[in-house]
């Protein structure tokens, strides 16, 4: 009997622009979450300018992981470093400053690894997000939605 050869389904490559963090979290979106989790956030650690959620934010160049959050955290990590760091960075301030903070991040297999630990001390929680968001690029709504669904992670003042 002759064995049967298994094709195997491979994901596209990602596009350029899938593969960039220029990716603006829509103002309907951010308002819609911290209104159903009644958050105001000051500070938007990771924004560009004239993309920024909150009247205080980190660019890049200043990088909201190098600095202090002293105030409630808006937090939609880019992907071009690890989503990972932005949790535990988050889990640290929130820890030190008694902060609340939301984060936006991807439900995937890599998000659920590291959460673990956050979630089981009981720092944070997570609320599935409905649907698949469609980023900004530019101004105007990206061409496709996001490829994942998404998480809002919340630490709240304690």
């Amino acid at each position: 009997m002759k064995a049967k050869t298994v094709q195997l389904h491979q994901r596209p490559k990602r596009s350029k622009a899938q593969n960039s963090d220029e990716y603006e979290t829509p103002t309907d979106v951010f308002e819609s979450i911290c209104k159903q989790y009644r958050v105001v956030p000051d500070l938007d650690v990771c924004a560009e300018y004239g993309q920024n959620k909150c009247a205080k934010f980190y660019s890049p160049e200043e990088d909201g992981l190098a600095n202090q959050w002293k105030w409630d955290v808006w937090c939609n990590p880019p992907h071009n470093r690890r989503t990972k760091d932005w949790v535990l960075k988050a889990d640290e301030e929130w820890q030190k400053n008694n902060i609340n903070i939301l984060m936006f991040v991807p439900a995937n297999a890599i998000c659920a690894r590291y959460f673990d630990d956050v979630f089981e001390k009981g720092h944070a929680k997570y609320y599935r997000y409905s649907g698949r968001p469609t980023f900004w690029v530019k101004g105007k709504p990206a061409k496709d939605s996001a490829r994942n669904s998404y998480f809002v992670v919340i630490w709240r003042k304690v």
